[in-house]
């Protein structure tokens, strides 16, 4: 694996570890200052650093725990795509653990400019 890779894939290992632990700061590290986000595919994204930490520390604030375990992450270029394996639960119901596919747009300094989440059983 190359370094520019093996950097890529750091990233993307360090961003799924960081739901666990609540740790924004870290996670909001490794996005690019316009960066894009849609959680999921197909509702309004989320654009812009600032945006996606109010997002994230909002996420902790109400209570959510989420734990992102990766089954497998590829690069291939500047985009890297990990299959996850996605709990979450909040207020003290029963988490629920469904699959979720996240592809991540790099930039030149391997920080994320893009990322979409696509979800086995997306919201209705």
């Amino acid at each position: 694996m190359s370094s520019s890779n093996q950097s890529k894939t750091t990233a993307i290992e360090t961003f799924l570890a960081s739901y666990r632990v609540k740790d924004v700061e870290t996670r909001i590290a490794l996005f690019a200052d316009g960066v894009v986000f849609e959680d999921p595919v197909g509702t309004p994204p989320i654009v812009g650093k600032k945006a996606m930490n109010d997002y994230f520390v909002a996420t902790v604030a109400s209570g959510w725990d989420i734990d992102l375990v990766p089954k497998k992450i590829m690069i291939n270029g500047n985009e890297g795509v990990s299959i996850t394996e996605a709990t979450a639960g909040v207020g003290g119901h029963p988490p629920v653990t469904s699959t979720i596919v996240q592809i991540f747009i790099f930039d030149d300094a391997d920080k994320f400019k893009g990322l979409r989440v696509f979800m086995d059983t997306p919201p209705a």
